[in-house]
């Protein structure tokens, strides 16, 4: 537990110094982010930082982490160049059809790194699976990187308790590390994130942020033994928004892949007029409602179904009620 405490801290502290460093060049670079129709902040803000955040997580693992498996290498530097491309399209924005294919690559990639495939069919199924949700998740998570701290806070607080409920299932050190880092490494961009943000992570941060949460719950599923139901828990709150705000705009026949601001979260920043009321009552329901369910999934593997099913329904229950807030 020390060498994941060293971990989390290599890796905040790394985040918070390459952040900081980050901003002044790229503040002298013009790299900013202006405010748009569709924006929910309303000042110039440099965006991309999450390069930053990536490299940091990088340096804590190889430096100080546990050595990592070949799929976990790879996973890393699929994450190096997944921000890399979010960089660019940071700057100049790529084509839709061109990040989709990189983002579909990047996820049956490691879907076939982390789920060793075999001959037989369910093996195939369950490496298409994989695929899938990785890159479903890709682009939820980026879907719901709007107002200030939010992405950032999920990603802490759900690396954290992989982490930690890793520890309880006997996972391997290497994965435990890897979720300490990706949560210091948030952790020490929250520095800069927190409202009102100083920085915005971007497409640099957004995408290979979804990339690792994603890939962290697959390889416990499939490396550690680790069940997937408590991860799926942990994140309950930014699939329930996205899916029932994709299955509104569906319904609508708008077009799926405009930018827009119907989330709940970004119609909630809007009525409150606060980005921070947004966060804690995302930390409310994360600490108070969704660790302790995804903690029971983990020590009572029989009802994990059970209480994964629990920690949607109200939640879905919930932003469908609260879809006429505008």
């Amino acid at each position: 537990m020390s060498g994941t405490l060293v971990v989390f801290l290599v890796a905040m502290t790394g985040a918070t110094a390459l952040c900081a460093v980050y901003r002044w060049r790229a503040t002298a670079a013009g790299w900013l982010a202006h405010p748009e129709a569709r924006s929910s902040h309303r000042v110039a803000t440099v965006s991309g930082a999450g390069v930053a955040v990536v490299a940091a997580l990088l340096l804590a693992l190889l430096a100080v982490g546990p050595p990592l498996p070949a799929a976990g290498l790879a996973v890393l530097a699929t994450s190096a160049l997944l921000s890399g491309v979010g960089l660019i399209d940071d700057l100049a924005p790529l084509g839709v059809r061109l990040r989709l294919g990189i983002y579909a690559l990047a996820a049956a990639l490691t879907a076939a790194w982390l789920c060793a495939p075999g001959q037989a069919l369910s093996d195939w199924a369950l490496i298409g699976l994989a695929a899938l949700w990785i890159l479903v998740f890709i682009n939820l998570f980026n879907f719901m990187d709007g107002i200030d701290g939010l992405a950032a806070l999920q990603a802490l607080s759900a690396a954290v308790m992989l982490g930690w409920l890793g520890v309880l299932q006997g996972a391997a050190d290497w994965y435990v590390a890897s979720c300490s880092a990706t949560a210091g490494a948030f952790a020490g961009f929250l520095f800069f994130n927190g409202p009102p943000a100083r920085l915005f992570m971007g497409d640099a941060g957004s995408i290979p942020g979804g990339y690792l949460l994603a890939s962290l719950l697959v390889a416990g599923w499939c490396l550690e033994g680790v069940s997937a139901y408590p991860g799926l828990i942990l994140l309950a709150l930014f699939i329930a928004d996205s899916v029932t705000t994709l299955v509104f705009r569906a319904c609508r026949r708008e077009r799926l892949w405009q930018a827009h601001r119907q989330h709940l979260y970004q119609r909630l920043a809007r009525r409150w007029q606060s980005h921070r009321r947004v966060d804690l009552l995302f930390i409310v329901l994360q600490w108070l409602w969704l660790v302790p369910l995804a903690l029971m999934a983990t020590v009572q593997p029989q009802y994990a179904a059970l209480l994964c099913s629990l920690a949607y329904l109200p939640l879905l229950i919930a932003m469908v009620k609260l879809r006429s807030i505008q």
